[in-house]
């Protein structure tokens, strides 16, 4: 197509023009664009040219234009195609990292989202070297087991142990008592009882057969 004023890859608001699609009726060609958010559409060069197109209609909108604002660690590029299950827009975004992510704007605004997750990683890895207590541990293959070096998770009972013996839960689905032992990364002990004394003496005859001393149950 012969043209008179070639604009291929020129900039117009969020458009860039890739090549000529067209004529309209009036004579003015009609070129075929890449909006920002990735839609593709075409428009009149005149319409390009005066501004009075400048997106392809849809992004244009989002409620909140968030492009090229920084929110902590991130710049907005542009809006992303996905939306959230709210309907909540997506931004594309380039972390100071060098990460690309898509944020929900709802949480990028007030602050909730700052980084791709570099920073939160960032923060807890400093905790962890703020705490003498840890460093201490860091690298202790024995930091985890007792006195008698059994594992601690195998002689304490867990926050949601709720029948007051290690490694003895109860199933609700088949309505049954379980009982369990891991060591060294291996089940162990891993049986069904009808009645909860059963399970844990399954239980306590497993941690004499296995731990280096008796454990408190």
């Amino acid at each position: 197509m012969k043209i008179r004023i070639d604009i291929t890859n020129k900039r117009f608001g969020k458009l860039v023009a890739k090549y000529p699609s067209g004529k309209a009726k009036n004579g003015n060609t009609i070129w075929h664009c890449v909006c920002d958010c990735g839609n593709e559409t075409d428009v009149e060069l005149q319409h390009l040219k005066v501004g009075s197109t400048k997106s392809c209609g849809s992004c244009s909108r989002v409620r909140y234009d968030l492009t090229g604002q920084q929110f902590g660690r991130l710049k907005v590029l542009r809006v992303a195609t996905k939306k959230s299950a709210t309907g909540n827009t997506f931004w594309v975004c380039h972390c100071t990292c060098g990460n690309i992510i898509e944020a929900d704007g709802y949480r990028l605004r007030p602050g909730s989202v700052r980084s791709c997750g570099c920073l939160r990683k960032e923060k807890a890895a400093y905790q962890i070297r703020a705490n003498q207590a840890t460093l201490a541990r860091m690298g202790n293959i024995d930091a985890l087991k007792d006195v008698n070096r059994n594992p601690i998770q195998s002689i304490k009972i867990g926050a949601r142990n709720t029948s007051g013996v290690i490694g003895v839960s109860f199933d609700n689905h088949a309505q049954r008592w379980l009982a369990r032992m891991m060591v060294k990364g291996s089940l162990v002990l891993n049986s069904s009882f009808a009645d909860f004394e059963d399970a844990v003496q399954a239980r306590k005859e497993a941690e004499k057969k296995y731990l280096n001393s008796k454990a408190s149950v």
